[in-house]
């Protein structure tokens, strides 16, 4: 279920890599490169929907925390901890399908 926003799009290429980071698809190098591919194409826009609003506050939020990490080159696991719960709107209560398409789906 692609979206025609870019921010839609771009929010769940960052989940599926950091989903396929944390499950170990992905090495720690290949996954910092992919999302910062991501995140150095991505730009704002005029959000229209709540999905859209979603999508931005939560790419500018783990982009300004994958940044923080690239400064200070800590430890990968609470970058990927950090980056599933930002990523994840359901934890605002967004159940958005567009939104979640790659986000750990959580069991409790």
């Amino acid at each position: 279920m692609e979206s025609s926003n870019p921010s839609v799009t771009a929010l769940q290429k960052a989940q599926d890599i950091t989903s396929r980071w944390a499950d170990g698809e992905l090495g720690a190098e290949e996954a910092q490169h992919a999302l910062k591919s991501v995140f150095d194409h991505w730009q704002p826009a005029d959000a229209t929907t709540e999905a859209e609003q979603v999508a931005e506050s939560s790419l500018a939020a783990a982009r300004i925390a994958f940044q923080d990490w690239q400064q200070r080159g800590e430890n990968c696991e609470e970058l990927v901890t950090q980056l599933r719960w930002i990523l994840d709107p359901s934890k605002d209560g967004v159940t958005d399908p567009a939104l979640n398409v790659y986000a750990p789906h959580r069991s409790e």
